[in-house]
């Protein structure tokens, strides 16, 4: 029988909501109460980059320069970082059950942990194509995690014919680390335009004509059928509902992400279809469940299903990297002013505005970069501003009220300002709005 091993607070995950957890503790003097357990086999990094620089041809990013938490202006965070600092930390290590009532768990090495607090960092997954129409076959790829971008990156080097399947974040980052490289990859959707979920067709084209210019080919409102296997096994195309069959030497499946909650399917989870599978939390980011103590176990990151201040305490599931950063920083303030009897901070509401951003075509020989920032509700009415050569910027509003805001290669002060508007959710003329000829003097309005 394996040994339990008593620990004060154990986080299981090893991503980006792991790393900042870890740094609040470390910051508070903490860390020797810490220990991380990590399916991946290197440390707590900054996920987004695996999509972006990380694919550059020449330079492509590379660890230790991307450990967290330099993303959020903080020390890197390598091994001498956690040493120094007392934390433990288990690498290539999966934790394959749990035991609510002995506040146990116990991984693939039969070591068992024993803890005070549970941190569940673990993520989302990436939705897969099934197996029966070519989703598993050599040359199709998934990009979650660090391996998957250092196989996606050998095999670049060799792509003729790259597909991208998905128009949202990580195809068009994938599809623009092709069009760089001169690969001129095919992009297949099934919305009618790309970021559908965010933009609308106008601010879609601005961008899709600035990809088209770097050769990719949109195929939209399209589905696909199969992924053909080639004599030799590989991927040889992707075959289109209506008969369109595209040559393809490597696939790149960008289709969303799934949250997947074993080994602690114990814990309440969302019923929600908007959210599915994200671990219910309170704003402490305190999950429940059998047998679960109170204030034991908790959720961070893109699993956790929260109620969202900034939107009426909508239960919502966030994947991205901010949240990330956020709530496992406020979580950690949770807990440790819980022990020291500070009750006010351990239960202060957590205070996050939703930001979405995306930055491609940042190799040194691009001729155009694109970074574009999003921050608050997309509800309402939608008034897009500017040329796109380079600003664009688009406000969502709402019975009269900017809820929302988009701008395209803004400085820093600009997208400050972005970021102002939508948490401060100023009336607004919306014929004053559209009227502006440039992004500049439609942020000039809200001043």
């Amino acid at each position: 029988m394996a040994t339990r091993i008593a620990k004060k607070i154990v986080v299981v995950g090893g991503g980006n909501s792991a790393g900042y957890f870890a740094r609040a503790v470390v910051a508070a003097g903490r860390g020797a109460d810490l220990t991380v357990i990590s399916a991946e086999d290197v440390l707590p990094y900054e996920r987004p980059a695996l999509t972006k620089a990380f694919l550059n041809e020449t330079g492509p990013a590379r660890l230790p320069g991307f450990h967290t938490s330099v993303g959020g202006g903080g020390e890197r965070q390598n091994q001498e970082w956690y040493d120094a600092n007392g934390v433990e930390v288990h690498l290539g290590t999966r934790v394959v059950s749990w035991d609510a009532a002995s506040k146990t768990v116990t991984t693939d090495t039969s070591a068992s942990f024993g803890y005070e607090k549970l941190i569940v960092a673990i993520g989302c997954t990436a939705l897969k194509l099934p197996a029966s129409m070519g989703g598993d076959l050599p040359g199709v790829h998934y990009v979650r995690d660090h391996a998957d971008a250092l196989a996606l990156y050998d095999a670049m080097s060799k792509a003729r014919a790259p597909v991208v399947i998905g128009g949202g974040y990580i195809g068009l980052e994938a599809a623009a680390a092709f069009a760089a490289r001169g690969a001129k990859p095919a992009v297949v959707m099934m919305e009618p335009h790309v970021m559908a979920r965010l933009w609308t067709p106008t601010i879609a084209a601005h961008y899709e004509t600035l990809y088209e210019s770097k050769g990719c080919v949109f195929h939209k409102n399209a589905k696909v059928s199969a992924i053909a296997r080639g004599e030799d096994g590989r991927v040889e195309s992707v075959e289109l509902e209506g008969g369109v069959t595209l040559p393809a030497d490597l696939v790149v499946v960008g289709v969303g992400a799934g949250a997947v909650t074993a080994p602690f399917d114990a814990l309440d989870t969302t019923p929600d279809a908007r959210n599915p599978g994200g671990i219910l939390v309170d704003h402490t980011f305190a999950a429940s469940g059998v047998n679960v103590e109170p204030k034991s176990v908790y959720a961070i990151g893109d699993v956790a299903a929260f109620p969202l201040a900034f939107d009426d305490n909508q239960t919502v599931r966030m994947e991205h990297v901010a949240h990330a950063r956020a709530s496992a920083a406020h979580c950690a303030r949770c807990i440790l002013a819980a022990d020291d009897d500070d009750t006010q901070t351990a239960n202060a509401p957590y205070r996050y505005t939703p930001y979405f951003y995306s930055r491609v075509f940042e190799q040194s020989d691009s001729t155009r970069k694109v970074a574009w920032v999003f921050y608050g509700l997309q509800r309402g009415d939608v008034v897009c501003v500017g040329d796109f050569a380079p600003k664009l910027a688009a406000f969502w509003v709402n019975e009269g009220v900017c809820v929302g805001a988009m701008l395209e290669s803004g400085t820093p002060d600009e997208v400050k300002a972005v970021q102002a508007i939508a948490e401060g959710r100023p009336s607004v003329d919306v014929e004053k709005l559209r009227a502006c000829a440039t992004a500049e003097a439609a942020l000039a309005l809200f001043a």
